[in-house]
């Protein structure tokens, strides 16, 4: 028997461990499947898109098991997306690779010099507004 569980997204960091602007606190979605790794491929491509990245995409991913009941532990993922050279009937353009790694290895990646750019990020929130502004210019 294979118990769905339940996975939400602790942090996302750049491929050379600097931190990205996701905070964890907002948007962090509840992602459910039966394995740790399959809720990291979902976290993966909601935060691509929510940054709006078509092509290749790569990050690191760490989630924690969210599940009532369970130890709450915490799982980490290098990840890396690009576009298939031909579509899949289903409509599937990228291809997401993950890869495992420790706890002690996202630890040891050291950021040289943070590639933050000014400002918050972008919710997905925010354009809903401005179409909102476009579409009821009156109200």
């Amino acid at each position: 028997m294979s118990v769905e569980k339940h996975y939400t997204i602790e942090g996302a960091y750049h491929t050379d461990g600097c931190p990205t602007k996701f905070t964890g606190k907002s948007g962090s979605g509840r992602f459910t499947s039966k394995d740790p790794g399959s809720s990291a491929k979902k976290a993966f491509s909601s935060l691509c898109q929510r940054k709006k990245i078509h092509g290749k995409c790569s990050m690191i991913v760490k989630v924690r098991e969210t599940t009532q009941g369970s130890k709450h532990k915490e799982f980490a993922y290098v990840a890396h997306r690009q576009l298939k050279p031909v579509p899949s009937p289903f409509g599937h353009k990228y291809d997401v690779k993950l890869k495992k790694i420790t706890m002690e290895e996202l630890k040891h990646k050291t950021c040289k010099a943070s590639r933050k750019s000014r400002g918050r990020m972008k919710s997905s929130r925010s354009k809903l507004l401005t179409k909102r502004k476009f579409i009821n210019p009156g109200h």
